[in-house]
């Protein structure tokens, strides 16, 4: 018996060195996790890089639009044939308005700004679903450990009391009720490793094959609320669409085009050619009426902005002093919880002697097993919700690796 529990106490301090937070150095961190599964986005984020490149060189452009280029001829060979002869070729030049570059560039410089912050929050909210399904892998793993102490536990008592039932110490009502929490402690480890595989599979998907991060998080330091990602796309959004009201506001016409024409004719065979240059400027009218649409699309896109901003403002803080919360009352469990365990092993110290003095019962020494057990599993339990609170509090601030 001494030295089945001797073995027993191994397993117990084997248990709690595999629920530690330590690491190797080589383990696999969390950013390594987070770059692996935003790795597939790169090609996009290039792709929007050289859109947000080529409408910035469009608005940098000397030209608003392409120069065109029209040639025409005239002729009487249909029905005098004299020799009349005229060809024309006329290139067209469209001019940017008073301000109207300006204004498009700044169009271009604020929507380069929005999408490259949407793809900031995009990583900000993966990064999100990927805290959670590490520490739902994390916590899975822990309740495994635990039932697999359990059935360890289970399997010990049915063994001594099928012995102590054979010897006439115990009824065989007891070795039912032992065979009965057996079978108990082997149901609820199907259902840990069930818990578990899910848990991994989701974590798998969402990182596109990851490692598992063997790392914490460090807490990060708390940022102004302007610098959390998804705070700083809105707010380049609504800079985005306060540049398009501002361009649809001012550019109320068509851009001018100035044409240079080139004209050869003669007027019959014997005459010689003559060339002929002319400039012209064509002005196009604009009216209220005809800009009105686009100037209300752009401030309803204005409105819609600012007041996302607004919602996502007051709803981060509120997740912010949520994870504030729950990261102080996580700290406080694991102190309980470490000072439940101390009291355990204390216990547990005062039982053996006991139990190797012959002044109490093997069940006594098997309840006193079985709290320090569950002691040590709650304490490492309480550590791993008290890391994950703190990337929750990370994700909350808006920190990233």
């Amino acid at each position: 018996m001494a030295g089945m529990q001797k073995k027993y106490r191994r397993l117990l301090g084997l248990t709690a060195l595999c629920l530690g937070i330590a690491a190797p150095a080589s383990a696999a961190t969390f950013k390594d996790a987070l770059d692996h599964a935003w790795a597939a986005n790169i090609p996009l984020q290039t792709a929007r890089t050289e859109q947000f490149d080529a409408q910035e060189q469009a608005s940098r452009a000397w030209l608003p639009e392409p120069p065109t280029l029209s040639l025409s001829g005239r002729s009487d060979q249909i029905d005098r044939n004299k020799g009349m002869r005229e060809w024309e070729a006329e290139l067209g030049l469209p001019l940017w308005l008073w301000g109207q570059r300006d204004r498009a560039m700044r169009v271009a410089q604020r929507e380069r700004e929005a999408g490259e912050s949407d793809f900031d929050a995009a990583r900000w909210q993966l990064a999100g679903e990927l805290r959670e399904a590490w520490w739902e892998v994390r916590l899975a793993q822990t309740g495994l450990i635990a039932t697999e102490l359990k059935l360890k536990e289970a399997r010990r008592l049915e063994t001594d009391v099928a012995r102590r039932v054979k010897a006439g110490d115990l009824a065989p009502y007891d070795l039912n009720a032992s065979r009965g929490l057996l079978e108990q402690a082997k149901s609820e480890l199907a259902r840990a490793k069930t818990a578990l595989l899910k848990a991994q599979e989701q974590f798998r998907t969402l990182s596109r094959g990851a490692a598992l991060p063997d790392h914490d998080e460090p807490l990060a330091p708390e940022a102004p609320a302007s610098g959390h990602p998804l705070l700083r796309s809105l707010i380049a959004k609504a800079m985005a669409a306060r540049a398009r009201l501002d361009q649809a506001s001012a550019d109320t016409r068509n851009t001018p085009e100035l044409s240079f024409t080139l004209t050869r004719e003669r007027g019959a065979f014997d005459e010689p050619y003559q060339n002929l240059a002319t400039i012209g400027v064509k002005i196009p009218f604009g009216s209220a009426s005809r800009n009105r649409p686009r100037i209300a699309i752009a401030n309803a896109e204005l409105a819609e902005a600012q007041l996302m901003l607004e919602s996502t403002r007051r709803k981060l803080s509120a997740l912010a002093n949520m994870a504030r919360a729950e990261l102080a009352q996580s700290r406080e469990t694991v102190a309980r919880q470490q000072a439940r365990l101390e009291l355990a092993e204390q216990n547990f110290t005062w039982v053996d002697k006991a139990f190797r003095a012959g002044q109490l019962d093997l069940p006594s020494m098997i309840r006193a097993e079985s709290e320090l057990a569950d002691a040590r599993l709650q304490a490492a339990r309480a550590r791993t919700e008290a890391s994950r609170a703190a990337s929750r509090f990370n994700q909350a601030v808006g920190a990233l690796p």
